[in-house]
């Protein structure tokens, strides 16, 4: 027999096929456009429409690189629309080649004047770059074409955010939520902008609408919210929740992890890591915080710190061994952005050769991002050195106080051009005093490219990072080379390891002999205390904070209170026995703490430690310890006045909060040690010559404590000496006429 002919299929309707495709795409179904696009292609390779249409299917998707070869194959058929070269600028951003993007856009726009897209687009890039007053007037324009085009009015509000105007970028954020009310990135966005003005409930509001909408940055701006407003619980809920309803999302375990972090329950977050890691082996990010797990804020017990320094220590080995083999997937650099081993350097060892392989890795992560940038020549003969101070803290902060504002107010402006960039969000009393010393200040919403443009238009010769590894944003900056001379300073009195970072500019009063052991950077020792300091006046403290008494402290009125209000995490467990040795002998007395201002968990592991301290001594902590939360820096400074004494932290000395308790002449026992960040008060005490109440041992701090409560008249006599010879610690302008000698050596050669 014959074989039996088998039916054959109908020859496909390319036209009915690509229209059912577009139906769907417009309506949002992508997942059931593609199949049918990929089939009209199959038909026909060179349709021009469905190369084109599937591009923007694989954009959507997140694969830019498909999406390009699709649309630029669109783009040889046929002279590109100015839609396909607004679709061809928009992969081409995706794949982060922003200025042939701008080409792109630009290119639309001299093709179509008219054209709402092309200006929005051009205008949202433009922001990206920084070039705000550009972006804004691509954007007006846009929204003068198509009045309720709301991404306009959303990108207008970056342009406006980014230029500081912050009222007028919310009420742009206001009108593209009028226009689509459920824009989650403009509810994230209005969000931060009420954050910054300190409107936390509004700003929470805004971040969990965002959240419900899907909005994963929501997720941890609210967890930041939550956390300033100690509901850190409400965070965690969240994550619980997200992992019952998918268990399988690696970013929601290593989310939750980092909240963990915050709450220091260390062991938590690294099992949360582990999780995400499992899910995702090559998953960067909760690779390097599963590294950083090993770094709490305070630790329980004394052995502890000695072992989670060697797992730390092995983790970054393998950390940066997996990166440099290529197995990490993912945006170290956010990584880097978001934790830092801030908390290295309270473990009081010399962290040089762990901050070097750490220095190494995070140099390597940044080149990969950025190109060597263009540098400038020396300044020519008479030429002033521009200098640019690098910090998140022009605002009542300590590193504004110490060194910045000191060093700026006094530099030579014959000789320096000074240029400040505030790369922090909070915008004080201070921060309209900053700006008026620098040549030129910036305080914008930029990303790390975005900063960079911004220094480098300014090329300086010099850049100083005072508050290295206490915010988010430095370190990526410090990491390339955006001057010809970089240096680090002694806002977080921490070496960088970073192979960009040529000087450490320190303290000579503060080092040891052998610092120079401590620094990947060549250490400049400036004489004295290094900075210019000038006092806060008394009658200025005790007007903002109001009247202040040992009672609504808690605090006896016959006991002697001994001030030991520093951070939780400058506590180490080795030394919690000196507080009940002192009670011990020192008779009715108490000792100030502060608590920590993120989750409950850290102040209760301390008073924990202070509860087992006590009891070995045959006493109780809380007869002697009081806890105080969260006041504002002159509530702060006029309640160390009903202190007796400061009893310095051992291992990490006081320094800002000495010369503020120096308003009340507050005598000082400290414990001279074996870094610059343990040596702060000794320095302050030296400048003063009142060192009898500098310590050598443990036992000699123990006593010299104990003296002052049981002799009042001796401690009235140091309160005197110190009052007479306070003056010798302000207006010191030695330091800084040795930082610009040495800025003249370094930049000139």
């Amino acid at each position: 027999m014959p074989p039996v002919p088998q039916p054959q299929a109908a020859p496909l309707n390319i036209p009915q096929t690509f229209a059912q495709a577009l139906a769907l795409h417009e309506q949002g179904r992508l997942s059931q456009a593609e199949p049918l696009y990929a089939a009209v292609l199959a038909e026909r390779p060179n349709h021009f429409d469905a190369l084109q249409m599937l591009g923007m299917i694989k954009l959507a998707k997140g694969e830019p690189s498909e999406a390009l070869r699709l649309v630029s194959a669109a783009m040889k058929l046929r002279p590109p629309s100015p839609q396909i070269l607004v679709n061809c600028g928009m992969i081409l951003h995706a794949l982060k080649r922003s200025e042939e993007a701008l080409e792109y856009f630009d290119m639309a726009v001299k093709r179509r004047a008219k054209f709402a897209e092309a200006h929005n687009n051009r205008g949202g890039l433009l922001c990206d770059f920084g070039r705000y007053e550009e972006a804004m007037a691509s954007l007006k324009r846009a929204i003068e074409l198509k009045p309720n085009y709301a991404d306009a009015y959303y990108n207008l509000g970056n342009a406006l955010r980014g230029l500081g105007r912050l009222q007028e970028a919310l009420e742009q954020f206001d009108r593209a939520l009028a226009i689509r009310p459920d824009y989650p990135e403009a509810l994230h966005n209005r969000g931060v902008i009420l954050e910054r003005q300190d409107d936390i409930a509004g700003a929470l509001a805004c971040y969990e609408r965002a959240l419900a909408l899907g909005c994963q940055e929501a997720y941890e701006s609210r967890g930041r919210v939550l956390l300033r407003l100690e509901r850190i619980e409400e965070g965690l809920a969240a994550y619980n929740q997200a992992i019952a309803i998918n268990p399988n999302d690696a970013k929601t375990w290593c989310m939750r992890g980092r909240i963990y972090m915050q709450m220091d329950r260390a062991d938590e977050a690294m099992a949360d890591f582990i999780k995400a890691l499992t899910l995702q082996p090559d998953y960067a990010e909760a690779a390097y915080e599963f590294t950083l797990c090993e770094l709490p804020i305070v630790y329980r017990e004394a052995d502890e710190i000695a072992r989670r320094r060697a797992t730390y220590e092995t983790k970054l080995k393998a950390l940066k061994s997996d990166f440099d083999a290529g197995l990490l997937k993912g945006d170290l650099l956010r990584a880097i952005s978001i934790r830092h081993p801030f908390l290295l350097a309270y473990q009081g060892g010399n962290d040089r050769a762990l901050q070097h392989i750490y220095g190494e890795m995070v140099g390597k992560i940044v080149a990969q991002q950025f190109k060597p940038a263009p540098l400038p020549p020396p300044p020519a003969p008479g030429e002033p050195i521009r200098v640019g101070i690098v910090s998140a803290f022009f605002s009542r902060h300590s590193n504004w106080k110490i060194p910045i504002k000191g060093w700026v107010s006094q530099i030579d402006r014959s000789r320096f051009q000074m240029f400040g960039y505030h790369l922090g969000t909070v915008r004080d009393d201070q921060t309209p005093v900053a700006e008026t010393m620098f040549d030129r200040f910036v305080h914008r919403s930029l990303d790390t490219e975005g900063w960079r443009r911004e220094i480098l238009a300014d090329a300086p010769h010099v850049l100083i990072y005072p508050g290295l590894l206490m915010d988010a944003n430095s370190l990526q900056l410090a990491a390339q080379r955006l001057a010809p001379v970089q240096c680090n300073s002694w806002g977080h009195p921490e070496t960088s390891g970073l192979p960009t970072l040529d000087y450490f500019l320190s303290s000579d009063l503060m080092e040891p002999p052998d610092a120079d052991s401590y620094y990947t950077e060549k250490l400049i020792r400036l004489p004295n205390l290094s900075v210019y300091y000038e006092p806060t006046a008394f009658e200025t403290i005790m007007s903002e904070a109001g009247p202040i008494t040992r009672e609504e402290l808690g605090l006896r009125s016959g006991a002697t209170v001994f001030w030991s209000a520093q951070s939780l995490y400058k506590y180490l467990p080795q030394y919690d026995d000196v507080f009940p040795r002192i009670a011990r002998e020192a008779g009715d007395c108490q000792f100030v703490f502060l608590r920590h201002g993120g989750g409950a968990q850290v102040t209760e592991i301390m008073e924990e430690r202070l509860e087992r301290s006590f009891a070995a001594h045959g006493l109780k902590a809380d007869d002697h310890c009081v806890f105080l939360g969260r006041m504002s820096q002159s509530k702060f400074v006029a309640a160390a006045g009903q202190a007796d004494v400061l009893l310095d932290s051992i291992g990490w000395s006081a320094c800002n909060s000495a010369l503020e308790s120096l308003t009340h002449d507050l005598p000082i026992v400290t414990l001279a040690g074996p870094t610059m960040r343990s040596r702060h008060s000794t320095a302050i005490l030296q400048m003063l010559g009142v060192t009898e109440t500098i310590a050598h041992t443990v036992d000699d701090y123990v006593a010299i404590a104990v003296r002052l409560a049981r002799d009042p008249q001796a401690r009235r006599a140091i309160v005197d000496r110190m009052a007479a010879q306070k003056h010798e610690l302000y207006y010191d302008r030695a330091p800084v006429r040795a930082l610009e000698e040495f800025l003249e050596r370094a930049v000139r050669g």
